[in-house]
């Protein structure tokens, strides 16, 4: 798959080969909180293999992808997490956050995420999700609690009309079921922007891209 390696984005979800996973272990780049080596070992060889996801690269096409587990337990208030990179040959399946909001469908532990699809239907903006509940449902593992923010990954194709009134019943919802959306919406195929800093004063807006990060103005995104 390494000839795949530019179709990766921040947020998506990958499966990784045993030989991936003995690889990540190996190449280690941090680990927090920390573990001693055999816990942390476990970890990540355990079955069935937990997925791991697309973070920030460091440099473009090496054959390598920067990967991140996050982990279901909490450790002294904070959720395990280990960053490695593999080589790209070692990933077996991909899966981003439009694949894995499907899952959500008409099961009603994510009534809220349903609500947001069916928003992005009227208004043109095609919703996803990721953090925990993209993988609490890709695992069938607890990832969330009662604290837990809502991630979401927006590509919208509409107007900027459909985007405001898609904001609007963000809003709403985020309002009646007493929890925080974090939405990002993609831009340019490339960055990710949060959608709340759209809609406030300034004339800016930070974009996470797979490489790096920009300021772009609004007035272009709403152009464009």
């Amino acid at each position: 798959m390494s000839n795949e390696r530019f179709a990766y984005k921040r947020h998506d979800l990958v499966w990784l080969s045993e030989a991936g996973r003995d690889y990540a272990l190996r190449n280690m780049e941090d680990c927090i909180p920390k573990l001693n080596d055999r816990d942390r070992d476990t970890l990540i060889s355990s079955a069935p293999a937990l997925p791991a996801i697309v973070r920030r690269q460091e440099a473009p096409d090496d054959g390598f992808l920067c990967i991140g587990f996050s982990f279901p337990g909490i450790i002294e208030g904070v959720r395990l997490r280990i960053s490695s990179r593999v080589p790209s040959d070692c990933i077996v399946m991909r899966k981003t956050p439009f694949d894995i909001a499907q899952c959500a469908k008409n099961n009603p532990d994510y009534e809220i995420l349903q609500a947001l699809m069916d928003a992005g239907n009227n208004f043109h903006v095609q919703t996803g999700c990721f953090g925990s509940t993209a993988l609490e449902l890709a695992t069938g593992l607890p990832y969330r609690h009662k604290d837990s923010d809502l991630d979401i990954f927006l590509c919208h194709y509409g107007s900027r009309r459909d985007l405001e009134m898609f904001h609007a019943r963000l809003l709403e919802l985020e309002a009646r079921f007493g929890i925080t959306i974090d939405a990002e919406i993609e831009y340019m195929e490339q960055y990710g922007i949060k959608l709340k800093e759209l809609f406030t004063a300034g004339k800016t807006v930070l974009g996470k891209g797979l490489y790096d990060v920009a300021l772009f103005d609004k007035k272009v995104f709403f152009e464009s």
